[in-house]
């Protein structure tokens, strides 16, 4: 018998028993809560031109807006780690 006679019949072998099924659990992407999904809305101006009233460009009603903004997105961050970790 030669080599291709014998390559042949191992092949012909090989595909003619059932293929071995291995079952995997496999991960679905879980769905986040609606309000975890929502935009979060920008505040409206911030900075504003130079003057004795602000500090780097920024009045006391555009700090306000920036840090309550700031704030907002720490918590969004805060609730999606809580909602991601078990």
């Amino acid at each position: 018998m030669d080599r291709s006679t014998l390559i042949a019949a191992l092949l012909l072998a090989g595909c003619a028993t059932e293929p071995t099924v291995v079952k995997v659990p496999v991960v679905e992407r879980a769905v986040p809560p609606a309000e975890l999904a929502a935009p979060i809305q920008p505040p409206g101006p911030i900075f504003t031109a130079p003057a004795s009233s602000s500090v780097a460009c920024v009045d006391p009603a555009g700090r306000d807006a920036l840090v309550s903004y700031v704030d907002l997105l720490r918590q969004r961050l805060d609730a999606w780690n809580a909602w991601a970790v078990p």
